[in-house]
């Protein structure tokens, strides 16, 4: 399958993705593109740390996390097409340029998917920013509705998190 098309000027790689997704204020398209990308990568992402954990429930837990980062991708993708008039296409991961290099996953830790949590707490506050800077409702709704699966996925970590803590 062919790759899909990073936006023009944008990032090459998912880590400067995120830092300009972080830093942004308001949800210009350019970024809510790039977010797509980011949150497809998401559910790999997820189920890459899946595959090294012996624990089924955190396993469980990671992978709820992930398939939820895929919906995330479509309703900013809806966002989008509520902005211009045309969805911007949810990659699959093999047509993904931010997973066309493969990654590790990171060795999951309770003291790493602590971290991860607060990363996913922070992005509550970030959908909401941008939910607050845009003058289309409907584009705040689903951009809300993300954010507050961001902090369910904390509360998830923090829960996978207490799991592996405990053996």
């Amino acid at each position: 399958m062919p790759m899909h098309s990073l936006p023009e000027n944008a990032p090459a790689t998912l880590g400067e993705a995120f830092a300009i997704i972080n830093a942004a204020t308001h949800p210009t398209l350019d970024v809510l593109r790039l977010m797509v990308l980011a949150e497809a990568a998401g559910k790999t992402l997820y189920e890459g740390m899946a595959e090294t954990v012996p624990n089924e429930a955190v396993r469980t837990l990671l992978r709820h996390n992930g398939r939820e980062e895929l919906a995330h991708a479509h309703r900013v993708s809806r966002a989008i097409g509520v902005l211009t008039g045309t969805d911007y296409p949810v990659p699959a991961p093999e047509e993904n340029p931010y997973l066309a290099t493969p990654m590790n996953p990171p060795v999951v830790t309770p003291e790493m998917l602590n971290g991860l949590a607060q990363t996913e707490f922070n992005g509550d506050a970030l959908y909401e920013g941008w939910a607050r800077n845009t003058d289309n409702a409907d584009v705040a709704a689903l951009l809300r509705l993300n954010g507050s699966e961001e902090t369910e996925h904390g509360q998830r970590l923090q829960q996978a998190a207490a799991l592996l803590a405990a053996g």
